[in-house]
């Protein structure tokens, strides 16, 4: 196995070479003057089985196109070097929202990026979370596709931080829209706790005109659960709705932390009293007050990869956390 890594996320993927006990591959990665990416792989790859970890999201310094041509560069220079399977993980898959047409000659972004990876001969993609299950479908079996959950690590943090300082009886999972009705029923069957859900109305992209809580929250801790928070616009009238409907406290766990232009500013003044991210997108560089958790996934992305190289299932990934594991 050698693990190589773009500039998007490079202490994840440090994190996931510590937990794998390899170092991480020597690779330079670089800007032109003008703006053009150079990547040089300083090290033998001829029929090795290579990973490459990179997020497609925004990171400091890069957009997430800029991130895709790293990408899709070093596969491409892997590839020439002659290994013998090239894994990309990507912890968050960009354009993974442009999933369908929903107007008329409007583009399935998603499925571009599919087809551009199958061209350049990935093996495999993990990924982590996606915001439509159908994106599996827009890649052929020549490049199957992962994609795990991290609803482990959400139960184990409600569990272990809000859970043990509150009445399990007063606390409820709640789905910000339609879409995540099922993540969050799955959430609340394991906590054995209630659910709810939101239903809003979109006047146009990143603004809600409406939303009407489906349930009754009164009195209740709720916690939002969510694949992705963007500029946290809809996740504040979320909170606002909830403490309008008699919540004492709000929490919201997400996958993706994207917190594009004024979201940590929006969520600092918001009535959320904590919002929980993961680091599958760079956070480093970003002010994060005390309103903010991070959830470190390294441990369950180093695991999928050391199994998909050796063959070994990846269901248990589903239900196990690192600390889980270590206990075993």
């Amino acid at each position: 196995m050698k693990i190589f890594s773009g500039n998007s996320n490079i202490t994840l993927a440090k994190k996931v070479c510590k937990n794998l006990d390899k170092e991480l591959g020597k690779a330079e990665i670089n800007k032109f003057a003008d703006g053009e990416i150079n990547v040089i792989i300083k090290e033998n790859v001829r029929k090795q089985d290579c990973f490459i970890i990179q997020s497609t999201g925004p990171s400091e310094f890069n957009s997430p196109n800029d991130n895709y041509m790293e990408l899709f560069i070093l596969i491409d220079a892997l590839k020439r070097g002659s290994a013998n399977s090239i894994t990309v993980v990507m912890p968050y898959y960009g354009y993974e929202r442009q999933d369908r047409k929903d107007y008329s000659r409007a583009p399935i972004s998603a499925r571009v990026i599919a087809t551009i990876l199958e061209s350049l001969g990935v093996t495999r993609l993990i990924t982590f979370d996606l915001h439509a299950g159908q994106i599996q479908g827009f890649f052929s079996n020549k490049t199957p596709v992962d994609n795990l959950y991290l609803e482990s690590y959400f139960i184990r943090y409600i569990e272990n931080n809000i859970i043990n300082n509150f009445d399990k009886k007063n606390i409820a999972i709640i789905s910000p829209d339609e879409g995540g009705v099922k993540r969050a029923v799955r959430i609340a069957n394991k906590l054995c706790v209630s659910t709810s859900n939101i239903y809003k109305e979109r006047d146009c992209i990143n603004n809600i005109s409406n939303m009407v809580l489906m349930g009754n929250v009164k009195g209740k801790i709720c916690i939002i659960v969510d694949d992705m928070i963007d500029t946290a616009g809809t996740a504040c009238k979320a909170s606002d709705v909830l403490i309008n409907n008699g919540a004492i406290k709000v929490f919201m766990i997400v996958s993706h932390g994207i917190l594009s232009k004024n979201a940590i500013k929006n969520i600092e003044k918001s009535k959320f009293n904590k919002v929980i991210i993961s680091n599958t997108l760079t956070q480093e560089h970003k002010k994060l007050g005390e309103k903010f958790d991070i959830i470190d996934i390294s441990w369950i992305c180093g695991e999928a990869m050391r199994r998909s190289l050796y063959g070994e299932s990846l269901q248990e990934l589903y239900d196990t956390t690192f600390e889980e594991s270590v206990n075993k």
